[in-house]
């Protein structure tokens, strides 16, 4: 159960608000499931203190914790929710006689009282009532898609294979197995059900809410497993001790062996992902804002939605962000009628940078949404502004007017000199270039980045798709080992043995082109520019 929560909750690490929601979410866990589980009045402490006492005080304290909740983040109206669910497990199990007598009409009154002052609790915000409501209409007003809040199974249209999303589902898997193997106990975890009812349907709903599953499951699983194990015959639960020593062990060894993986750095190489261990945040920005308080960038700035809050942080007050990634804090329209359509329209671009007078354009060219990219890709030959500081996260460009010519003059990137300006991480830098089509500014980077890193599947994929784009022998050669490489390394989808397939055609390899069709319908049946090469080209069989 442990191990489970463990590789979906750390998909969420970030420091971000929410921790307080896991903070508290764990606190209400503790408390209820304690209140449940913990032995009552009838067994003493070795001082002799009733233990009963400590659940029953720690119960009034949700309130307490609900009013911090309220007012720290969004996710708070899982509190009501659980004391609810929980004062529903105890009227049943009254009403079945699952607990002793001593559960009396009392105790399910206090309950009753707590969930009463938990939504008092709720109340006390400076929107009152429509505070209390936010979680529930806070989308109805949300002008700008992002990942983190979409489903699971629209996400699985775009990602490959995702390990905390496949442990999530997996544990759902194991959690619903385990209550039917003691689906005899049903009437006595109610509340359990309840709450793994929601924790399941909340994480399909949003990626953003499978760390709050993680938290949820791991105790209500834990208990059903103990269940299971202690249900098996006299002579195996013999051997509970020793294995219960060894297990110790060996989870005291895999948490040692993931602290130094995860402290080194080692796990998120691993996932390709852009994270880092520790407190700081993302150096690359960091020295983008450093740039514009040195050089005394003045006027109005443009930036793209992603970084608009560290920007708040860094250039607030003297800088004002165009926008921010808070889509609640922003009209639909400000949205569907200003930011994307500037991006996308040049007439737009220019009306709106009249509109707003604006100077500078601050912007996280890490940005896949189409009309950032298209933006990219426009603004970089747009003659009234210059590309002045690039690194492997942000790109600055001003506008070209006599008043930034000193920092034209200085800082100035071109095509000619961007090898000598720019430096930081070079995959990132190759994939910007290329995608503003500077392919031999993003040869360069991309042949350093496999200097640095001749095992990454990425470098030598984007090595080939800059070399497949000229057309002579030598490049569509040194494409063609590219691909085969990011291949070999892992890069097995059946789209990279279309594209080998290709470049092998151009290099008239016809041997080796068929060979790799057949690859990758072998991966995808439903390839279908892979089909027609084959049957336009080799029609020997029958594909």
């Amino acid at each position: 159960s442990f191990l489970l929560s463990i590789f979906i909750f750390i998909s969420r690490t970030e420091v971000r608000p929410e921790i307080f929601s896991f903070l508290i979410l764990s606190f209400f866990l503790f408390v209820l499931f304690r209140e449940k589980y913990a032995p009552r009045s009838d067994l003493k402490d070795i001082q002799g203190r009733t233990l009963e006492r400590k659940g029953r005080t720690l119960l009034w304290f949700l309130p307490l914790a609900q009013l911090f909740w309220v007012n720290l983040h969004i996710y708070f109206f899982i509190g009501p929710f659980l004391v609810l669910a929980f004062l529903i497990d105890r009227i049943i199990t009254k009403r079945f006689n699952l607990e002793s007598p001593k559960r009396s009409n009392l105790e399910i009154l206090k309950v009753f009282l707590i969930l009463l002052l938990t939504g008092a609790a709720t109340l006390l915000n400076p929107h009152g009532l429509t505070g209390a409501f936010l979680p529930f209409n806070i989308l109805k007003e949300y002008g700008y898609s992002i990942v983190e809040n979409q489903t699971l199974s629209f996400l699985a249209q775009f990602f490959g294979f995702n390990l905390p999303i496949f442990v999530f589902k997996l544990s759902v898997g194991i959690l619903i197995a385990a209550f039917l193997l003691t689906i005899k106990k049903t009437k006595q975890r109610i509340f359990e059900i309840l709450i793994s009812a929601f924790f399941i349907y909340a994480g399909f709903k949003m990626l953003r809410n499978l760390p709050l599953y993680a938290l949820a499951s791991f105790p209500i699983l834990s208990l059903i497993l103990t269940d299971l194990i202690s249900s098996y015959p006299q002579k195996r639960l013999n051997l509970l001790p020793k294995l219960s020593a060894f297990f110790k062990w060996v989870m005291a060894a895999f948490l040692v062996f993931m602290i130094v993986w995860v402290a080194g750095g080692g796990y998120y190489k691993a996932t390709s992902s852009s994270k880092a261990f520790g407190f700081s945040v993302p150096n690359g920005l960091e020295r983008a804002t450093d740039f514009v308080k040195e050089n005394k960038l003045a006027g109005a700035m443009f930036n793209n939605f992603d970084i608009g809050g560290y920007l708040i942080w860094k250039l607030y007050p003297e800088y004002k962000v165009f926008v921010d990634n808070r889509p609640e804090a922003y009209a639909v329209e400000f949205f569907t009628e200003i930011y994307k359509p500037m991006q996308e329209d040049q007439t737009k671009w220019e009306e709106f940078v009249k509109k707003y007078d604006l100077n500078f354009i601050f912007f996280g060219h890490t940005d896949t949404t189409p009309w950032g990219q298209a933006f990219l890709k426009s603004i970089v030959k747009d003659p009234d502004w210059k590309m002045v500081y690039l690194n492997e996260v942000a790109v600055i460009l001003v506008k070209n007017i006599p008043a930034n010519s000193a920092v034209i003059s200085r800082w100035a990137i071109t095509e000619d000199n961007a090898t000598e300006r720019v430096a930081g991480e070079e995959l990132v830098l190759s994939r910007f270039f290329y995608n503003i089509s500077w392919r031999k500014t993003s040869l360069y980077f991309a042949d350093q980045a496999v200097k640095n890193d001749p095992s990454s599947q990425q470098v030598h994929l984007l090595r080939g798709l800059i070399h497949a784009y000229y057309t002579d022998k030598e490049n569509q050669k040194q494409a063609a080992e590219s691909f085969k490489k990011a291949i070999d390394l892992g890069l097995k989808e059946s789209q990279y043995y279309t594209i080998l397939g290709i470049v092998y055609m151009n290099l008239g390899q016809l041997v080796e082109a068929q060979k790799q069709f057949e690859k990758a319908l072998e991966q995808d049946e439903t390839n279908e520019q892979a089909k027609e090469f084959l049957e336009k080209y080799f029609t020997s069989t029958n594909y």
